[in-house]
């Protein structure tokens, strides 16, 4: 069956069934048809500016010529194997991310997505401490959907899945809760985000990490790093940690590192290691995404730059927005992640007004996302690829402004959101003559 048109897909698509059952937005309507670096296009030839690189697994955008040349070239000689057997493409990856690894984290294991990779580290650790089975993780910490990682993340208290969240216990983000609870649960592992993603771009304390890494030693507690958001560029490093000034027992990487195709994987020290067959699946090696993946790295290092460019230009951007409208709140970000918080008049979190701005954004052709764990989606949210322009984030931000100005009804003359980009020194969002409604509290 020929698919002719916008319509006659998304009406072919709604009764048959449902596609994105299950997914964290339901966006059936937007059927996307091509893309091609920071852009996708949907079937009725829309063009939307991707400004959350698909969940920062496209951090050189879309359809890179030289790794889809890879891949093609990879294609043409082996398609798969199962994990018992190894390729070219996979030793000279490993090789790779173990040189580029912090010092000490000597092994490598690869699988297909975020959630195997943390479990991989889970299996490791609890394989280290046989006799201890339950992991320590922190409030608003996020690590997977499959069920293993739903019990050490951040949890909906009425979820049906309650049940079988038993394997994690929650600490706050406090050395004395998270000593209490080492003392008294002596779990396993403790596992942590340095930027806690999808509860909204929250960057933890460099003090409390490092107190953490001294709190694993004191009480033997392997502690795990989960950088599946973090590793292999969005932030202008190849990892995080390295920022902090620690070596985690155990570093968790994903999305980037694919370079838009499956792969994830975990680094770990000498001590550690998994038994024959036990973290083992048949397409978790695949041959297509160890070339996609060495491509990547190979154009990495020259685009890390950009995030050097980039990163405070969307700091002060968010900042000068902040300025402007009374309930977006507590900008803030770290190499290409942005956020920021919409409140209502009450400054409560205002998740239905934040949902609103991500729809009337994807109208203007820009796709940002918003925050799905801490308070439910108040929290705006933007990771442009590595390959973006300014030209594009004055594009980006201009939109943003108008959805802003629209759901706020403020008054502004001249936008100095264009200016700042051309001249990020003179970010300053003032508004003139402010119309605030009433209720709307302004700080301006």
């Amino acid at each position: 069956m020929k698919y002719n048109n916008h319509e006659t897909i998304a009406s072919l698509e709604k009764p048959a069934f449902s596609s994105n059952e299950g997914s964290t937005i339901c966006s059936e309507a937007l059927v996307i048809d091509r893309a091609d670096g920071v852009y996708l296009w949907d079937s009725g030839g829309k063009r939307y500016l991707d400004f959350f690189s698909q969940t920062w697994s496209m951090p050189l955008g879309h359809n890179d010529r030289k790794i889809i040349s890879a891949v093609k070239m990879q294609l043409s000689r082996i398609t798969h194997l199962r994990t018992a057997y190894s390729t070219k493409e996979k030793t000279e990856l490993a090789q790779k991310i173990l040189e580029l690894a912090p010092k000490g984290l000597s092994k490598v294991n690869f699988v297909l997505h975020g959630s195997l990779a943390v479990e991989g580290a889970m299996k490791l650790a609890i394989n280290y401490h046989k006799n201890r089975g339950k992991i320590l993780y922190l409030e608003d910490g996020f690590h997977g959907r499959s069920l293993a990682t739903m019990g050490i993340s951040w949890k909906i208290p009425d979820s049906k899945f309650i049940d079988y969240f038993t394997n994690g216990i929650e600490a706050k983000k406090d050395l004395c809760d998270i000593e209490k609870k080492m003392k008294s649960c002596r779990p396993a592992a403790i596992i942590l985000e340095l930027v806690q993603g999808n509860s909204g771009c929250n960057i933890l304390d460099k003090q409390l990490v490092k107190g953490i890494r001294h709190l694993c030693d004191q009480n033997n507690v392997v502690m795990i790093v989960d950088e599946v958001q973090t590793a292999f560029g969005c932030i202008g490093k190849m990892f995080l940690c390295e920022s902090y000034g620690i070596v985690p027992d155990i570093l968790v990487f994903g999305k980037a590192i694919g370079g838009g195709f499956p792969l994830a994987g975990t680094l770990y020290k000498e001590k550690f290691s998994f038994q024959p067959g036990e973290h083992s699946f048949t397409f978790a090696q695949n041959p297509v995404s160890m070339a996609a993946g060495l491509a990547y790295l190979e154009e990495l290092k020259p685009a890390l730059a950009r995030v050097g460019e980039l990163s405070p230009l969307i700091t002060d951007l968010l900042k000068s927005i902040e300025k402007k409208y009374p309930n977006l709140k507590n900008s803030r970000g770290i190499g290409l992640k942005g956020a920021i918080d919409v409140l209502d008049d009450n400054e409560m979190p205002d998740c239905k007004t934040a949902d609103l701005i991500v729809s009337k954004l994807l109208e203007k052709g820009v796709i940002i996302s918003n925050s799905r764990c801490r308070h439910l989606g108040n929290t705006l949210m933007l990771q442009p690829p590595l390959i973006t322009t300014k030209k594009q984030l004055r594009m980006a931000f201009e939109a943003l402004n108008s959805v802003l100005h629209e759901i706020y009804s403020l008054n502004f003359g001249e936008s100095p959101v264009a200016l700042a980009v051309e001249n990020p020194a003179r970010v300053d969002l003032k508004i003139a003559n402010p119309k605030v409604p009433a209720g709307v509290k302004y700080h301006g």
